[in-house]
């Protein structure tokens, strides 16, 4: 009968597997179970070997439930790795309520993305998602334009009641991709963060009444017939923060991060309106913009410092690109 088992760091990079069996168990020497025998299995294809041995059957009676759960760690595309591993796996991954994804891990020209991403919302049609995250990077010159599109994926995802929306352009501004108007009307969301990614203007209502985490960090947004990156502290920018803010009641954690501030004037900013979140949910707030130093940023932080009621933490950071 096994008494012990566990890892011990045997030399660098090297851990060996310890087995400890009692005086109760009848077998030859050569067994594990043996009286007084002390195994040490050191990491190769005996020390796999001999562990897929003593687990695999424990590992394949295990619900579907609690193996998707487990692989709601992974990456999607580590997780689409365990589907190979037998029958019992092979739909497993599409059973996780989430994604995860990175489409460098879908090159050359992103058709495997493509494909499984149209395999996993046909699968769970019909089906909420707790989380979608999504690390993006589309070029011409990567032939990945077309079979990458986080709108349009957004879009689906929040019509299927998502909870934590993760959503960053690894390649601005080269790509703009506006988000769809619904990321402001959800009902489910808990945890929003956009990186790089353009918003939508000031013509739209913000109903947020479950969000806790919002991270805005480097996003645009259009005015003029151009684009221009959001420093939430003046104009549109300052209209955006506000707009969200007074829809999400429940707000916890804000970042706010901007990218270098390109607007062409100063806009006068007034700080009158005061949205609940504010008065009694908002504890942490971290504020990353190159305008900190001036009189609207600092206008800003003296906003939430006489405003939020129960504020636990006020991060303030100021960017400088000058000589």
């Amino acid at each position: 009968m096994l008494r012990s088992f566990g890892f011990k760091e045997a030399e660098a990079g090297q851990f060996s597997l310890e087995l400890v069996c009692s005086s109760e168990a009848k077998a030859p020497p050569s067994s594990p179970r043996c009286l007084g025998v002390y195994h040490r299995l050191w990491r190769s294809d005996q020390y796999f070997a001999e562990c897929s041995k003593m687990c695999w059957d424990r590992i394949s009676k295990l619900p579907d439930s609690l193996l998707t759960h487990i692989l709601s760690y992974l990456s999607t595309k580590d997780s689409v790795k365990t589907s190979v591993l037998s029958k019992r796996w092979e739909l497993l991954w599409l059973k996780v309520s989430g994604l995860d994804l990175n489409t460098m891990d879908f090159l050359p020209y992103g058709e495997a993305l493509l494909t499984s991403m149209d395999r996993y919302l046909e699968f769970n049609r019909g089906l909420c998602l707790q989380t979608f995250k999504m690390k993006y990077f589309r070029h011409k010159k990567l032939g990945n334009e077309s079979n990458v599109r986080p709108v349009e994926w957004v879009a689906e995802v929040f019509h299927r009641r998502v909870q934590h929306l993760d959503l960053e352009n690894e390649l601005f501004p080269t790509t703009l991709d506006i988000m769809p108007g619904c990321i402001y009307l959800s009902k489910t969301l808990v945890s929003l963060k956009l990186v790089k990614v353009g918003l939508k203007n000031l013509n739209y209502a913000v109903s947020l009444p479950c969000l806790k985490i919002m991270h805005l960090e480097g996003n645009y947004i259009m005015s003029r017939d151009t684009f221009y990156c959001i420093d939430y502290v003046r104009g549109d920018g300052r209209l955006v923060m506000e707009n969200l803010i007074s829809g999400s009641p429940v707000l916890e954690n804000v970042t706010l991060e901007d990218s270098v501030d390109i607007w062409p004037e100063e806009v006068n900013s007034s700080w009158t309106n005061v949205p609940q979140c504010l008065s009694s949910t908002l504890e942490y707030v971290m504020i990353d913009v190159n305008i900190m130093m001036s009189e609207d940023g600092i206008k800003l932080a003296n906003y939430f410092l006489e405003n939020s009621a129960v504020l636990k933490k006020l991060t303030l950071s100021y960017k400088y690109f000058g000589k």
